[in-house]
Order: C-alpha cells, then structure tokens, then sequence
C-alpha cells in the first residue's frame, strides 16, 4: 500500500504503509482501489493502481507529470496519511504535528544531556524551556504551549525522567524524549509516524510478520535458523522499524495472558534481532553480555533479554549467572512483571543455541494450548529421557537452571514434569519411579552452539 509520495523514494519522497505493521489500513486501502493485492501507488490522492500501471505510466512518459505535480502541490486533505497517522480524525492530525515539532526540536537542539544526581538523561530538557522553545520558535501563545507539550506526554512521546505519571509543567521539572536514555537499545531512535499501540495489536503484528520471515528463513520444525537469510531479507528490514513502535507500546490494562504473549513473541524476536546485528555469540562471557545488553525500549523503559525472562516472566526472580533480582522494588518496569513465575515458558523461549526449545510466535486467546503444546514437544522429544532399567532419570539443564519454577524439591519437579509427558510411556514409567522414590536424577549436556 504505497501512497501520497511513494513512486519517487530514490528522491527521499517516498511514504509506504505497511500492512503488516499496520493491518487497519487495509480496509481504507480496499475501500479506495476496489482491489486487495498490494501494493497499490497512489500520488496524492491519485490512485495511479499497482507495480505493472507504474512501469506504463514510465514506458508511456506519463511519469515525470506525475512526479512534478507532487514535487510541487501540497498534499491535500483527501490524499491517504502516512502510517501511524488516523485517517478520520483531527486526532492524527494532532500527532503527526507532534511528531514533526519533535524532529524540529532534535534538528535545532532542544535536547541536551542532563545529570540528576548521579544519572545522565540524554535528550532531556526543562519544562520551561519546551514552553520558551514552542512560544518564540513555533510562535504560539503561552496556552496553546502548555497544551502541545501536555499533548507530546499524553502521546507518549515525552516523559517526565523519573516518575512516569508526572504530569507536564512550566518549571525545571526535567523531561526526556521516551527511549532516548537508551542509545544502545535495538529499536532506539526517534519515534515519529509510530502511532500508540496496544499489546494485544504489537503482539498481533509481530507475530505475524515474524511468522511470515520464519516460513523462509527458519527450518519447519524451528530449530535451524538462516541468519544470513533474514539479514537480507526486506521483511526483516521492516519488522526493525516496526520495533521502533514498541516504544509508544501501552502495557495499561493488559491480561496476564496478553502480557505473556507479547513479551515471549518479543524475547523470540529480539535474540533474532541480536543475532542478525551483532553476530553470533562466541564464548560464554560474551553469551552473558548478549542476555544482558541485547535491548528494546518498550513502554519507555528498556528491556534486556534477561529483564524479559527474570524480570517479567519469572516475575522478578534472579537468574542463573545473576547476583541478583533484575528489578528494584521502585522499578517501574515491576508493575508489568508477573505475580508468579510462569514455567512453561522456558520451552518457548529461544536462546539462539542448539540446546533451546524451537522458535514459536504465540497468541494471547491460544496460550494455554500453545504453551502446553510446547512444553509438551520439549520434554518428549529428548529433553526427559526415562530409563526402566537403570531408574535414570536424563532431564534438560533447563530444569535444573530454573529450578525453583517447577517446584520446591526433585520430587515436585519430576511430578511437574511427568503432567506433561504422561501420556506416553516414559511417563508411565517416571510416575511409578516417582511412587516408588527410585530414581536417579542426571543432568544432560546442553549444546550451546549456534542453532544455523
């Protein structure tokens, strides 16, 4: 669904909506071409139809008039909006004057990096001086000033550096640009032309739009991955600017389950991401740094891999190589995590190893069953192995690092573990092993190797 400018992008004109990012614009799309395949080129509100009437109007010579036109009219109201924009709202509009003040703002220098105590806030700025800026710069009354920047909080584009809920003011109150406190994090980067999202709809979308890069570039049954593949793959180039988004993410009023989904489809997503972006993981120093510093801004704080696992879907526990718990009990990110660990994820979640469960993209009204599902493959199809002969009882290091997950003692987690594999026959046999207390519990080899 390219629009308004598209045709001409080797001249930095171009505007592409992507549905897959973007699935409730295919309504407006159909609803203005009458067809459903894409891409369909408009300039301005010219419907021009699709690739094959773009090369006619190029062999035809028709297509520098076009070019000119747009280059020299203004884009009027009846022509498509570019992403992230709503198309039958004043509140769009709002935000995409938003979302230019903020470039506006970068171009001339309004951020700058403050220290507050012993933390540095890089693009932040005073209240005062956002309200000095838009009253002398953008010429607007001390009224209309307090409202936009009231408005840039309320969109999510600006937050108050360390209390979330703070309100904007005329003062030295001290605000920041969301996500920009976190230069290294993958999706770091201005977030203009993303609009506020749900999680069941960032989830939805990447889901989607991972499972569609998966059907190429990952083995059926998601164990072998073609990094290189996904690198070079024009799919993957828009899922990383759709990560951007998860900046603006709104997590208020999310179900435990919507939650759950997100974040695992995130995790999965983002080990990928890191993957494709730094390369791949060589020693086991490097492997902690990957969990710890591979990162997405989401909701305007930052998450690491291990703050997603421990944090979130452990609901705050330490992991296997920590000191410590991921979060403070004054983090704000705690308010997001769990009330209690869910252990099924630990076969959803992919580490980039030959050793990891398969890549899953889940659904929030499927959970339960696709988690069961996974839990499920993993331990009867290697990850418990049950001898009758010997009582041995080969398990997964996965049960052994997360531990506490699956119960309070050997017999708990083996009880745990046996629910999931109990209609088959090593089941059988581990539940009259567990009876009895005639087991031996070894621990298998875990292969750390890249899964390419």
């Amino acid at each position: 669904f390219m629009l308004t400018k598209a045709v001409v992008s080797t001249q930095s004109t171009g505007v592409e909506v992507d549905l897959i990012t973007y699935p409730d614009r295919r309504y407006e799309m159909e609803t203005l071409t009458d067809r459903d395949t894409v891409p369909q080129i408009f300039f301005n509100e010219n419907h021009i139809g699709g690739y094959f009437d773009l090369i006619h109007l190029e062999t035809s010579g028709q297509l520098d008039s076009y070019i000119e036109q747009i280059k020299n009219s203004p884009v009027p109201a009846s022509a498509p909006k570019p992403s992230g924009i709503s198309t039958n709202s004043a509140v769009g509009v709002n935000r995409q004057k938003l979302d230019s003040l903020l470039v506006k703002m970068a171009d001339q220098g309004v951020f700058k990096t403050h220290r507050k105590m012993l933390t540095c806030y890089h693009s932040s700025f005073y209240g005062k001086d956002l309200v000095a800026w838009l009253t002398s710069q953008e010429m607007m009354s001390y009224q209309d000033a307090l409202k936009t920047a009231g408005d840039m909080l309320d969109e999510g584009i600006i937050v108050h550096v360390t209390d979330p809920e703070h309100p904007f003011a005329d003062n030295g109150q001290l605000f920041k640009v969301v996500g920009a406190d976190y230069p290294s994090a993958l999706n770091a980067g201005i977030t203009d032309g993303c609009s506020e999202l749900s999680a069941f709809a960032i989830s939805e979308n990447l889901r989607k739009i991972m499972t569609s890069i998966s059907s190429r570039h990952i083995s059926e049954e998601g164990y072998k991955v073609n990094y290189e593949g996904i690198k070079t793959d024009v799919e993957f180039a828009k899922y990383v600017m759709m990560a951007q988004c998860l900046q603006r993410v709104s997590l208020v009023g999310t179900s435990k389950h919507e939650r759950i989904a997100m974040f695992v489809n995130i995790y999965n997503a983002l080990v990928v991401h890191g993957i494709v972006s730094r390369g791949a993981i060589s020693n086991h120093l490097a492997r902690y740094r990957f969990f710890n510093n591979v990162s997405y801004v989401i909701a305007g704080h930052n998450y690491s891999l291990n703050d997603i696992e421990n944090g979130v879907l452990r609901a705050n526990r330490k992991g296997m190589a920590d000191l410590g718990k991921p979060f403070s009990s004054n983090d704000p990110r705690l308010a997001i995590a769990l009330d209690v660990p869910e252990p099924r994820i630990h076969f959803a979640l992919n580490c980039a190893s030959k050793g990891c469960p398969p890549i899953r993209f889940y659904s929030p009204d499927k959970l339960d069953t696709q988690l069961n599902r996974a839990t499920k493959s993993f331990l009867s199809s290697g990850g418990c192995h049950v001898d009758s002969d010997t009582h041995q009882v080969s398990l997964s290091p996965i049960l052994k690092w997360y531990k506490a997950d699956f119960g309070k003692s050997d017999v708990e987690m083996l009880q745990w573990v046996c629910g999931f594999i109990n209609h088959t026959d090593e089941g059988r046999v581990l539940q009259e092993l567990i009876d009895t207390k005639q087991y031996k519990i070894v621990w298998q080899d875990y292969d750390w190797s890249l899964n390419h």
